[in-house]
């Protein structure tokens, strides 16, 4: 509307504002009635998205891969059988056993397990960095920066400390005595001993336990950055530590121990790899570059005893690893070079199942059909017996939880479409909204939105879809879900919700085992994509990925041939983003257009008004000036 200044009913005495404000109230229900559409529009949208998110919800739960206990498109998830293992006739934790739906049931006996598979680990031998040390010593000879400033702070194990020296000092001795002092009494959890092998030209920082005066590993000590004149003078530097630093540089922590060749490289070869290293790659870029590769190995750093580690990522003798470093290098900077690094050796698994002593490179191996994982090592005195049963317990929770679910997802479903619209409730203007609490609003529109996809087509559609995959038969099986006890409910009511009869669908598992798996994971050749020829697909298809196929036709974001989304993506859009291209996106988008022109109506249609208000009121001005000029003109 214009906000130009209006000065009206001055001579009429009439309330124009009030008068314009009734007259333009027919511009304002169409504005009004306008933004409701829109309203209506948006609660849809709202409602496509609530759907498309339980489909999607449903589908993951049972067609996602990852799911591997869940996936109803393979056999793996139905599983039919149990394992057990023990020894003297108790339950054994030195061997586990995980069936599958290629177990045989029976039993077998692992006599003894003589080794178990190890990785092949190489580790630093003692600290990589050690105690913090200082180089030549400076204080006896120089003390200014010890008169200008006394203060010095350190951290141990994340706490910061600032201390500050006695006036007074002389000697190196003396000033390593006192920092010596200091540090105990602001750390208390340890001693500290600082010592020294070349009558205090230099000295080093220990850490002992505050019991018994030994040392005591797992400590992180930092040279704070306080000071840094005086550290100088100490020998020390700012951030120098007994722990390596893995966010600084190659360099900075190893360049005084390492050699960088002409162009600033280390070259490092593990399982023949290559790995080139600049002298400004940080510690940790260098271990990511190393464990993000194809050899096969994991490298750590372990700060609590200040070693590196080089492990392979699998067991057994065919992954062993070798380093080709040469001394005075990177790794041998980091007490992983030969010479200068334990090794714990890989070794393959010997033991005897049944009588017969074999080897495997690791723990795990299959046996019948089942995984078994050897824990511990033992003689023959405490042989472990494994037992395989039947037991289809997971398999039939795996297809009631399947039923339940799509029952759940069903009743949704059903509800959206009878739900009836509440046409007393109407969206709220926002004139309405003023006057309305914030509870007495969300109660209003929760009975306004209502029955946004009564009766909608595409839902009633894909219900149907959904009820028929599971009931036409699956060419070449002679099974069907009604000869397994699950069949749709007679109650009308319940709106094609299954039922199960769990003594038939007891008997069907136990009976015909593998037909039930086959009715649920049968895969048709012709894959999803082949759109010509999705009547095959549906016909061979068993019944998971059947369901799958409704599911992703509606939810799909990915495109078909026709470069389509799916079609509750394609009406209504992602969760995520901005979304200007679905059908409802374009549809508000065409309301917001309509009820930006009624706007501009209702402005102009308001500035006439007024416009005509303002000649009457300049023609009454003027009549009232004539009638006075007139009036006194014959003497009135």
């Amino acid at each position: 509307m214009s906000d130009m200044l209006r000065i009206t009913g001055l001579v009429s005495g009439m309330d124009t504002d009030a008068t314009v404000k009734k007259l333009i109230e027919i511009e304002q229900i169409r504005v009004d009635k306008a933004e409701q559409e829109k309203q209506y529009l948006e609660w849809q949208k709202e409602d496509y998205r609530e759907i498309a998110n339980l489909l999607r919800s449903f589908n993951d739960e049972f067609f996602d891969v990852l799911n591997s206990d869940t996936f109803m498109k393979t056999s793996t998830a139905f599983n039919m059988f149990s394992g057990a293992a023990t020894a003297g006739g108790a339950a054994s934790s030195a061997v586990s056993i995980k069936t599958s739906s290629s177990s045989l049931k029976g039993s077998f006996t692992i006599d003894s397990v003589d080794k178990l598979a190890t990785n092949d680990k190489w580790q630093s031998d003692g600290e990589v960095l050690g105690n913090v040390k200082s180089t030549t010593m400076d204080f006896t000879t120089d003390k200014t920066a010890y008169d200008n400033n006394k203060q010095l702070s350190f951290t141990l194990d994340g706490v910061t400390k600032t201390i500050t020296l006695k006036d007074g000092l002389t000697t190196n001795q003396e000033i390593a005595e006192d920092i010596e002092l200091k540090l105990d009494e602001v750390f208390t959890n340890v001693d500290f001993d600082i010592t020294s092998t070349d009558s205090f030209s230099t000295m080093e920082f220990n850490i002992l336990s505050k019991v018994d005066g030994s040392a005591e590993t797992g400590h992180v000590f930092t040279v704070g950055s306080t000071n840094s004149e005086l550290l100088t003078d100490l020998g020390l530097e700012s951030g120098q530590s007994n722990s390596v630093n893995t966010t600084k540089s190659l360099d900075d922590v190893f360049g005084s121990k390492g050699a960088f060749d002409t162009n600033d490289n280390q070259i490092v070869t593990i399982n023949g790899k290559a790995f080139t290293f600049s002298k400004d790659t940080s510690v940790a870029e260098m271990i990511n570059e190393i464990n993000t590769s194809d050899i096969g190995v994991t490298m750590t750093y372990d700060s609590f005893n200040d070693q590196f580690t080089l492990e392979s990522n699998t067991a057994g003798t065919n992954s062993t690893i070798s380093v080709l470093d040469s001394v005075d290098s990177l790794f041998d900077s980091m007490n992983l070079a030969d010479g200068n690094a334990s090794n714990t050796a890989a070794q393959n698994a010997v033991f005897t199942v049944n009588g017969v002593q074999t080897t495997r490179s690791s723990n795990n191996f299959e046996m019948n059909g089942s995984t078994v994982t050897l824990n511990e090592e033992f003689t023959i005195a405490n042989s472990v017996t494994v037992d395989i049963t039947s037991d289809t317990t997971a398999a039939k929770d795996l297809i009631v939880g399947f039923v339940e679910k799509y029952n759940e997802m069903i009743e949704t479903i059903n509800n959206k479409l009878d739900e009836s619209k509440n046409y007393d409730y109407k969206p709220l203007t926002d004139a309405q909204k003023e006057s309305m609490s914030e509870d007495d609003i969300e109660k209003w529109e929760a009975e306004a939105r209502k029955g946004g996809l009564r009766n909608d087509s595409s839902l009633e559609t894909l219900t149907l879809q959904m009820r028929e995959a599971l009931y036409e038969s699956v060419d070449g099986l002679g099974i069907t879900l009604a000869e397994i006890g699950i069949q749709t409910s007679n109650n009308y009511k319940d709106g094609g919700k299954l039922i199960i009869d769990e003594t038939k669908l007891d008997t069907a598992l136990e009976e015909r085992p593998n037909e039930v798996i086959e009715l649920f994971t049968k895969q048709s050749d012709t894959t999803y994509n082949s759109f010509t020829d999705r009547s095959t697909r549906y016909s061979e298809n068993g019944l998971a990925s059947r369901i799958n196929d409704i599911l992703q036709d509606n939810i799909r974001i990915t495109r078909n041939p026709d470069g389509q989304k799916g079609y509750l993506i394609e009406k209504s859009g992602l969760n995520t983003g901005i979304d200007t291209t679905s059908e409802m996106a374009k549809k508000i988008q065409a309301m917001d257009d309509k009820i930006a022109d009624l706007l501009e109506m209702l402005a102009d249609k308001e500035s006439d008004y007024y416009q005509e208000f303002a000649r009457m009121e300049s023609a009454m001005s003027s009549y009232s000036s004539q009638s006075a000029w007139l009036t006194s003109q014959f003497g009135g």
